[in-house]
């Protein structure tokens, strides 16, 4: 039972190796492999050494054919030892690395490389104690020192473990997104499954197998690895446990997504080239079909009150100065194309993130000046944006959002924006009180020309154009949506100026 657990553990593992390609994955691969390395080192121990219970050699070999097989092999005590004790030493210090790549502190990430090598000093120095060839000589006639290492190699491997779980446990608290959340938890969920399974056996001494008739074990009552650790029933509920949430970890960890801060880009304005040609147009062409759209719902307003008796001139100047702004919103895109056809680039410079919402609910506002939008500024952060195109997307994600409130007949059409601070991430959420998206609709929505709505005026553009532009940003966009209770569009961003702002 444990090496299927511990096959299904690896082959998991693999798996999502191949589907990262990371940093984190290498690691999770690293921890399930040292971890399968010394479970697997004391089985062929167990078998060759015998004297475990019926119930206890079912769990750990499964049929008595394989314990023979095991018992036979031409393994030495020496090498067989070492094997037990490099899985031993690289597991913490694995689980530790992938704490590290996950956790979004600012005083970590800047000091990445640090870390992580300061991570492999101590289990390189156990790798170089633990060798055959140095131990015997090193320990032999000193039994100040053996009683010395032992809890100290103890000790080192339970503060590694310790830490990782703080720094996941404090990133999965900081993460206040839904979707991200709910995958680190199956992260941190498959790793503590893993290093409990692990910590059974790590609290014994691995060079107890090639010391095996060395009186000082006895006496400094360090337990052998054949004492039974748990009951058979125990074994088992905790081998199910292990690979149920290592494979719910796995596809968590291949979902879970993280916006890497560039400590090397500290520019104040950077330029993103893009396609001016291909985005950059039709950024234009949908902006300004949205304001000519407002221009035709502005014009039947004003015709509406020229044609009452008497006319009512209240309405008309307040049509007439909505036209006005729309007139010079119009001339101000056009500007904003010359400039990005000019330059093929985006100019992305220091923004505050509230200056991003306002000027996306000036934008709403000339399309529906009646439209009600709630805002909640959290944070003040400072983000890399252009301005122009990212306040044009926002304002695309709000229009969508109060259109489908009034889609859905709601009494009160609503729109809320919220920024927020999440660790390396500046956060812009969307959030209204629409019909929701239906769940086949929702890996949809941002390829080009889908649209649910009239498609007389609606292209099915905009939102592909949202996460083109997002994109150029280096951000993500997530989407949250439940049908008959709205739908929420997170944007991501990545914090600007790290060092300072944590």
């Amino acid at each position: 039972m444990l090496l299927v657990v511990l096959v299904l553990c690896l082959g998991t593992a693999v798996y999502v190796l191949f589907r990262r390609r990371d940093f984190l994955a290498a690691c999770f691969l690293g921890m399930t492999l040292s971890a399968s390395i010394m479970l697997a080192g004391i089985i062929v121990y167990i078998a060759k050494m015998g004297g475990l219970a019926a119930m206890d050699r079912t769990f750990l070999f499964l049929f008595p054919s394989l314990q023979r097989w095991l018992q036979f092999l031409p393994i030495s005590m020496n090498l067989l030892g070492y094997v037990v004790a490099v899985g031993r030493c690289l597991f913490p210090m694995f689980v530790l690395l992938a704490a590290l790549d996950v956790t979004m502190i600012g005083f970590v990430r800047r000091r990445l490389r640090l870390f992580r090598g300061l991570a492999g000093i101590i289990p390189v120095c156990f790798l170089v104690y633990y060798f055959p060839g140095v131990f015997r000589p090193l320990v032999q006639g000193r039994f100040w020192l053996l009683t010395a290492m032992l809890p100290v190699s103890l000790a080192w491997i339970v503060v590694y473990l310790l830490l990782a779980l703080v720094l996941m446990a404090q990133e999965y608290l900081a993460t206040t997104i839904p979707f991200f959340k709910r995958n680190l938890r199956y992260v941190l969920l498959a790793t503590v499954s893993i290093a409990a399974l692990y910590f059974l056996y790590a609290t014994k001494d691995p060079a107890q197998i090639y010391n095996m008739f060395i009186g000082e074990y006895i006496r400094l009552g360090i337990t052998s690895y054949i004492s039974p650790t748990l009951s058979g029933l125990g074994w088992l509920i905790l081998g199910l446990c292990t690979a149920f949430f290592v494979v719910i970890g796995s596809y968590g960890m291949v979902r879970y997504v993280q916006i890497d801060y560039n400590e090397d880009k500290e520019e104040l304005s950077l330029q993103r080239k893009f396609d001016a040609a291909g985005l950059g147009i039709s950024v234009f062409v949908h902006g300004i079909k949205n304001q000519l759209l407002s221009s035709r719902v502005l014009h039947k307003k004003l015709s509406r009150a020229l044609e009452s008796d008497p006319p009512d001139l209240e309405q008309v100047r307040t049509c007439a100065v909505q036209l006005r702004e729309l007139n010079e919103g119009m001339l101000g895109r056009m500007d904003e194309l010359y400039r990005t056809v000019k330059n093929n680039a985006l100019t992305l410079s220091p923004v505050g993130v509230d200056q991003v919402v306002w000027s996306a609910i000036r934008r709403f506002h000339g399309k529906y000046p009646d439209g009600q939008v709630e805002v909640h500024l959290e944070t003040d952060r400072l983000v890399l944006a252009d301005l122009g195109p990212l306040s044009e997307a926002l304002y695309n994600l709000m229009t969508n959002g109060y259109e489908a409130a009034l889609q859905a007949s709601r009494e009160r059409p609503l729109v809320e924006v919220t920024t927020r601070a999440a660790r390396m991430w500046t956060i812009l959420e969307v959030r209204d009180n629409g019909g929701g998206i239906p769940e086949e609709n929702q890996t949809k929505i941002f390829d080009p020309f889908f649209t649910s709505k009239n498609t007389n005026y609606n292209w099915g553009m905009g939102l592909y154009y949202v996460h083109r532009i997002v994109k150029s940003h280096w951000g993500r966009i997530r989407l949250e949506s439940q049908v008959g209770k709205g739908t929420t569009f997170f944007v991501m961003l990545p914090l600007f100026d790290a060092g300072h702002r944590e």
